[in-house]
């Protein structure tokens, strides 16, 4: 009969990140159809990450074997902010001079900084105890990122000059900042955007 010991980890991600974000956008026209636009945005992102490692030991009582398990897992809640800038032109379908709504496309890159990263981290033995918290913040695998963005609107003017700007825009990141087991940043970001302007 055999009395060794077997080890499994486990490990498991859970996003955290807002789902909203806000900033100011600028535009500054080049030709009657061309414009040039520079954004800087503001979201919360963050993950929870659990480790679990199960420990299976064989007891023998009498002539039986006894399979025997026992876990341990630690906990991390990691959260940070993010600031994006992206850089685009845009194509309007109709002059700047011309009155009414109009659309456009736009394409461009874009610049990800993460700060105030911030990790809580507490830990659970065989027995069920709890051990909380050691708040050393994680280090990413990268503290930026570039994207290179594509994206559509509509421009609306109301009679008092306001500009109601509704679009969509889609930005492929080049590198993650989080990249360890289970936990991996989005690259692919789409986002609804909406945007009031005079």
């Amino acid at each position: 009969m055999t009395n060794s010991s077997s080890v499994s980890t486990e490990y498991d991600t859970t996003g955290a990140s807002s789902r909203i974000g806000y900033g100011l956008t600028g535009q500054v026209s080049v030709t009657d159809h061309f414009a040039v636009a520079v954004g800087g945005y503001f979201r919360k992102i963050g993950y929870q990450f659990t480790t679990s490692v199960t420990t299976i030991t064989n007891v023998v009582e009498g002539n039986t074997v006894i399979p025997t398990p026992s876990t341990t897992s630690t906990h991390e809640d990691t959260r940070a902010h993010a600031f994006d800038f992206p850089l685009v032109l845009r194509y309007y379908g109709k002059g700047r001079h011309t009155p009414g709504p109009r659309w456009f496309v736009e394409a461009g890159g874009a610049f990800r900084d993460v700060t105030g990263i911030r990790t809580s981290l507490d830990s659970t033995d065989a027995s069920g105890t709890l051990t909380c918290c050691t708040n050393t913040p994680t280090h990413p695998q990268h503290n930026n990122a570039i994207g290179l963005v594509v994206g559509a609107g509509l421009q609306l003017i109301d009679p008092v000059g306001i500009r109601v700007i509704p679009g969509v825009r889609y930005t492929r990141w080049e590198t993650e900042v989080f990249d360890s087991f289970t936990t991996h940043t989005q690259r692919n970001q789409l986002e609804a955007t909406i945007t009031l302007s005079f």
